[in-house]
């Protein structure tokens, strides 16, 4: 499987198995991590209403600062 680094400007952020993630904040912003194995699902609304689901692999970052979420996953 290849996973991209994707970058993602978005309204609104939606974990999917919210209790798959863990959160902290870092001094780049917040960041969640997945903890279920083998991925966790991440919902991203970008500014056009669109939505868009992404998978992303266990023990990966996802860094939101602002409006941009940064992360490593594929598209689902």
């Amino acid at each position: 499987m290849v996973y991209s680094y994707q970058v993602v400007k978005f309204q609104t952020i939606s974990f999917v198995q919210g209790i798959h993630w863990s959160q902290s904040v870092g001094d780049k912003g917040i960041l969640y991590k997945s903890i279920k194995d083998p991925y966790s699902k991440l919902i991203v609304q970008s500014p056009n209403g669109s939505k868009k689901l992404y998978h992303v692999p266990k023990d990966r970052t996802v860094v939101v600062t602002s409006d941009i979420v940064h992360f490593l996953g594929e598209s689902a």
